[in-house]
């Protein structure tokens, strides 16, 4: 039992190396662009440049949640090669361990790496996106504030009439706007103005709660009051966070509470890109685990495989896999009854691709 635990550190040691690698490679590859654009933002917006490095590094750990599962299938690329190449894994096996027990501490590695993925992707991702877009708003762009401050709902009624909804802020979690004025527009002119303190979503509409209105047209300035009022102000509580928060941005818990309270149901586009990506955020984390199964059979064979060849392999694999994802998350967005299975669908075909390909391995 000891040797094999001795065997086990030494495996899972020859992962490190690789794994970081693989994470400052693929990472580089993905914020060259936000590197360039931060950069931009310094030189022609005079934006401060301590402002955008925070904004730079709270941005980072969406980046990581991609780079996370390619650098796993790297690093067990690169190690499980480089044994291969040197008859360490042949001396192991004859030995009497079998190829199924010589991968056993990888695989386990990669299930560890899932769940730190998830865990990373729900508790650490929302809240440094929160405060990237935080930052951009007060201390890169001028004027920034909160969720919808200095912004816009507009909805142009069935009689041809503009209605604009102006409010200072956004409350996500009781879903309430926060000094919300309301104008009608006809035309050009300016019809009446709602004015209201608070603002409640319930239902199809929002509760307008001490609201003012101010007639202008016909007759100028006649002034009305309505305790409780319901408007639809053409968005709902979803809308309103997605204005700083795409889906891909928020934890599964934040998507819950819009697809079960804050989403009209007769919106279904939108209803089924939240309960796809509701679905595919459980899914996504472990492809780590996936992936770690596909790369040891491809790692064993005769030579040793450079960093070049192994950082090929590995653009290949998750080239095939995320065009799978995509073409499954497209389906589950057209039939949402399948949602569920076809987000788990890419995960487990390379799952049993993997299986496959180490069973035949392990007959060699």
């Amino acid at each position: 039992m000891k040797p094999l635990k001795i065997l086990d550190r030494y495996i899972v040691t020859e992962l490190g190396g690789p794994f970081l690698f693989g994470l400052a490679a693929f990472t580089a590859m993905f914020v060259a662009g936000e590197l360039l654009n931060i950069a931009r933002l310094v030189s022609e917006e005079h934006a401060n440049l301590w402002a955008a490095a925070k904004y730079f590094l709270y941005s980072l750990p969406e980046t990581l949640i991609l780079t996370f599962p390619m650098s796993m299938l790297l690093a067990v690329l690169l190690a499980v090669s480089r044994l291969s190449g040197d008859f360490e894994i042949t001396a192991m096996r004859a030995g009497g361990t079998s190829l199924y027990r010589i991968a056993a501490p990888i695989v386990a590695v990669g299930l560890v790496a899932s769940f730190v993925a998830l865990f990373f992707q729900e508790y650490v991702v929302p809240g440094a996106t929160a405060k990237a877009n935080e930052i951009l708003q007060s201390e890169i762009q001028v004027g920034g504030a909160d969720v919808i401050s200095n912004q816009v709902v507009s909805t142009v009624l069935p009689n041809g009439e503009l209605q604009a909804t102006y409010a200072f802020g956004f409350n996500p979690q009781t879903e309430e706007l926060i000094n919300t004025t309301l104008t009608l527009y006809r035309g050009s002119q300016l019809v009446s103005v709602l004015t209201a303190p608070r603002a409640k979503y319930h239902g199809l509409s929002w509760e307008f709660f001490d609201a003012q209105g101010y007639a202008l047209q016909p007759v100028c300035c006649k002034i009305s009051y309505y305790p409780e009022l319901d408007v639809d102000i053409g968005a709902d509580p979803s809308q309103l966070v997605e204005r700083t928060k795409q889906p891909e941005q928020m934890s599964r818990f934040e998507l819950h509470q819009l697809l079960t309270s804050g989403v009209k149901q007769t919106d279904v586009s939108r209803y089924n890109l939240l309960l796809v990506t509701y679905e595919s955020k459980l899914a996504r984390p472990f492809s780590v685990v996936v992936f770690t199964i596909l790369a040891i059979p491809l790692a064993i064979r005769p030579g040793r495989s450079s960093s070049g060849a192994g950082f090929g392999i590995s653009i290949a694999i998750v080239f095939a896999f995320y065009v799978a994802t995509t073409i499954c998350l497209a389906i589950g967005r057209q039939a949402p009854q399948l949602a569920l299975a076809m987000a788990w669908l890419p995960d487990i075909a390379f799952f049993a691709v993997g299986i496959w390909r180490l069973s035949e391995a392990a007959r060699v």
